[in-house]
């Protein structure tokens, strides 16, 4: 593409969304073509490259490849949000994406007919994709009345590259935070519902975030311990608020919110944070707990943070809340494989350093691992916090933590 443009003397483009990003090859290699063309970077035409990912993990790594490859935030950012997010003013020259097969198909129908209408004029789209979805892209590129301009096809896949066709739709960008779900219903895959400890939970799932139909046994072990140790432990006062990492599309938060709901007397629902990676699933986990609060009248607040894991998330989670450290934390960690991780790496260890300053004094701690995992953060517990008790069933196990500084 970048050769046509120089042979037609055409300008270059400076404003370029990398969709689905990664660890930012894609956004990254086109920044550094367009540099080495000697593409304007200052002023309002200057270049700018854009990556989202759903995961805040890849946004973390698409800033540091970009670093190693002399990038500036002038030049590249990266946002962990959903496809085709981003400012409501935002228009692109170039929109990039080895588009993920597994997002659903309601979500690559409205990026077909999205991304159309979010090119600036003359700009193009250069899609990925795998050979069996190169049928079903054809046939969405012709229903948004695109113009298919060329297609190359390899071992595995395709590549197309499309532009405005006779018509031009006027969309805005997909737009995240609370509410998600009800302006981008097509992200909403089916209802499912459990019973947890005789307490039934019904959330509404979505599609590109796991877990769709039942909470698992990593949450039902958690379940079953929080049971255990009472309702009356997790909320030290209603203004003080509860913590969930990694929450999923929602089965474990709306089921502690039952949990808690019927035994807190006067007292209001505390205010609930959810953190973990995937954007997609703590906005479902966020319709989901709004909606169990409407239920029951209650005025509880929700917030959503993305954060690859509590150490990397700490600023932005203890921002939430001015500061004021949480009653309880509630975490189902994601830890990466050891091989992947520089030597020396201690991932349960470094979960240990960041809750001192999360936690507030007596405040619990319920963690939930596979049980090998489990085992060894117990074994390094430090001082400061006493061990309530553990559950362990079927491959997973809860550990639950009082803090005492």
């Amino acid at each position: 593409m970048l050769d046509g443009c120089a042979e037609a003397k055409k300008p270059f483009p400076t404003k370029v969304l990398d969709a689905g990003c990664g660890v930012g090859v894609i956004g990254i290699c086109a920044a550094s073509a367009l540099l080495a063309l000697d593409v304007p970077i200052e002023g309002p035409s200057g270049l700018s490259v854009r990556c989202q990912d759903r995961d805040e993990l890849a946004q973390l790594f698409t800033l540091h490849n970009a670093e190693k490859n002399n990038l500036t935030l002038s030049m590249l950012e990266a946002h962990t949000e959903p496809l085709l997010a981003g400012p409501k003013d935002g228009r692109w020259d170039l929109i990039l994406s080895n588009i993920p097969a597994k997002a659903g198909t309601p979500v690559l129908e409205d990026f077909v007919r999205r991304s159309v209408g979010l090119l600036n004029p003359g700009g193009k789209v250069i899609m990925v994709m795998v050979h069996t979805l190169a049928d079903f892209f054809r046939s969405q590129i012709a229903l948004a009345e695109a113009e298919l301009l060329s297609e190359h096809n390899g071992s595995g896949h395709s590549v197309f590259v499309y532009a405005v066709g006779q018509r031009q739709d006027t969309v805005l960008p997909v737009e995240a935070g609370s509410g998600f779900l009800s302006r981008h219903p097509f992200y909403v895959r089916t209802f499912a519902q459990c019973k947890m400890e005789d307490i039934p939970s019904r959330i509404e799932t979505v599609h590109g975030a796991s877990g769709f139909d039942d909470p698992g046994d990593a949450v039902t072990v958690a379940a079953k311990l929080a049971s255990r140790i009472g309702p009356g432990k997790f909320a030290l006062d209603d203004d003080v608020p509860l913590l969930v990492h990694e929450p999923g599309q929602g089965f474990f938060p709306c089921w502690l919110f039952e949990f808690m709901h019927g035994n807190l007397g006067p007292k209001e629902m505390p205010p609930m944070v959810l953190s973990g990676r995937n954007i997609l699933a703590l906005e479902a986990a966020r319709h989901n707990v709004l909606r169990q609060y409407a239920l029951r009248n209650s005025a509880a607040g929700v917030s959503v943070v993305p954060a690859a894991d509590l150490r990397l998330g700490r600023t932005a989670i203890l921002n939430t809340t001015d500061e004021k450290r949480y009653a309880c934390i509630l975490a189902f960690p994601e830890l990466l494989p050891q091989s992947s991780l520089p030597k020396g790496t201690d991932q349960l260890a470094a979960l240990w350093n960041a809750l001192p300053p999360l936690l507030a004094t007596e405040g619990i701690l319920l963690v939930t691992f596979d049980s090998s995992d489990a085992e060894r953060f117990d074994r390094k517990k430090p001082i400061g916090f006493a061990r309530l008790g553990g559950i362990k069933r079927s491959g997973f196990r809860a550990l639950a933590y009082r803090s005492m500084e």
